[in-house]
């Protein structure tokens, strides 16, 4: 029985590809191509070989991006998504950016209340340690929980912890990309998560 959905950020709740690769670009002189940054989203991106932020002053640029991040507005119908699963779920997110960054943009957008916790990279850079963070804190475990991620990385680090993945392929990668890491079940719309989880899990 599922107790709690946990939530990636970054191109789950938000599309926010663009947003970082051109934020990066202007905080630390790198441009990428799009295909490259989704690359080093192929495994965690603090550690990947190729990633050529690896070095990045993270403090500096959380703070850099903040203002414009936290005033983004978020989707209605995600929204409303997320809102219908409150009343049945705990909702978490664990995400690779900054837990103020998002909780701030959670608050602007009128939705905090529904999110129990979010996790950043201030608490763990690694997802399968937040991952256990969630486990430890909330007397969570792998098989009452289910994680919605848009990466491949992500896929794979919840695969170590045994947490199932609906992945959406609107966000960082595509439905290819995403079948490699074997995730129970792949969307194209943020509105089919309710049937899915409803009827699956």
């Amino acid at each position: 029985m599922i107790r709690a959905i946990i939530f990636d950020f970054d191109g789950v709740i938000h599309d926010t590809f663009d947003f970082h690769r051109m934020k990066l670009k202007q905080f630390t002189g790198h441009e990428i191509s799009k295909e490259s940054y989704r690359d080093i989203h192929d495994g965690n991106f603090y550690e990947h070989e190729d990633n050529v932020f690896i070095n990045t002053d993270w403090d500096g640029y959380v703070k850099f991006i903040h203002p414009e991040q936290s005033a983004l507005k978020i989707k209605d119908e995600i929204r409303q998504v997320l809102i219908e699963l409150s009343k049945k779920y705990e909702l978490f997110i664990i995400s690779s950016g900054c837990a103020k960054n998002i909780s701030d943009y959670l608050g602007n957008n009128g939705i905090s209340k529904i999110f129990t916790e979010v996790l950043g990279f201030e608490n763990h850079k690694s997802k399968v340690d937040k991952f256990k963070v969630l486990f430890d804190k909330y007397g969570l475990c792998h098989d009452n929980c289910v994680f919605i991620t848009d990466t491949l990385g992500d896929i794979l680090e919840a695969n170590k912890v045994g947490v199932e993945t609906v992945a959406v392929d609107f966000g960082f990668h595509s439905k290819e990309r995403l079948e490699k890491g074997r995730p129970y079940k792949i969307i194209s719309c943020f509105n089919e998560i309710i049937p899915v989880i409803d009827s699956n899990f």
